[in-house]
């Protein structure tokens, strides 16, 4: 009788064993390798459509390679030294590119950097801003969050924002760590008095800044801010913001 129930017992732990092992696989190891497939095709597409950095502003359109896969695309940022090197598009929500690749297909919820809808869709507004996941093995803008670091944004501080008319320097001044709902988040401005506003809050609620002042900032004529902002983990529905100055 023992026996029987040692067995039953062990046959027991065999097959809770077994299912935690087919659950395991099923949730963690097969999204994962998904994802993985994913990560590597969108980054394939990515090469595959990259513009030619010349630093010069040329006349012809050097994002008509990505236009031909993704008429959505409105530039393309990268940041050297980083994992930052990426097609920007642009929908008429805020929800799709956080699902879809650049190709529009669904990507494993890698999503693709996308310009906010209410945004100028040339950059040529006052705030432009950006979003990207925040993904592990730092894809996609998982490398915002690095800016938190004062030493990382100045060794960091310099991109370049491909557009149709060609390249564009942006100066990286700042990093906020912010709620979703911050007023970092307002896309319109109607006066000199909500940008200068704005510029203000910016360097009050920063983490740091470096290379500008609210005051520089505010002598400018023709100022246009990016915001690259993604997900992070410092409380419920953090976000981090590097903002700079586009040339």
């Amino acid at each position: 009788m023992k026996r029987k129930a040692a067995f039953a017992f062990l046959l027991l732990i065999i097959c809770a064993g077994a299912y935690c092992g087919y659950r395991y696989y099923h949730d963690s190891v097969l999204p994962e390798k998904a994802v993985d497939e994913a990560h590597d095709e969108q980054l394939a597409l990515f090469e595959s459509v990259k513009p030619e950095k010349n630093g010069t502003v040329t006349v012809s359109d050097p994002l008509e390679p990505a236009e031909e896969v993704n008429d959505a695309v409105v530039g393309w940022i990268t940041i050297d030294g980083t994992h930052i090197d990426f097609p920007v598009c642009q929908a008429e929500d805020n929800d799709f590119y956080l699902h879809n690749g650049f190709d529009g297909r669904y990507n494993n919820e890698l999503g693709c950097p996308f310009l906010d809808y209410r945004c100028e869709g040339d950059f040529s507004g006052f705030n432009s801003i950006v979003y990207g996941h925040n993904m592990k093995g730092q894809r996609m803008f998982a490398d915002i969050a690095l800016f938190k670091d004062q030493q990382y944004l100045q060794l960091h501080s310099e991109g370049v924002l491909t557009l149709k008319d060609g390249e564009h320097t942006v100066r990286f001044f700042a990093y906020m760590n912010v709620p979703d709902t911050a007023p970092a988040y307002h896309a319109v401005f109607v006066s000199t008095a909500e940008r200068e506003d704005y510029i203000d809050y910016i360097f009050s609620e920063a983490v740091h800044t470096s290379g500008q002042t609210a005051d520089g900032l505010k002598e400018k004529d023709d100022l246009h801010l990016l915001l690259l902002s993604t997900c992070t983990y410092e409380f419920t529905d953090a976000r981090g913001i590097l903002i700079g100055v586009i040339e």
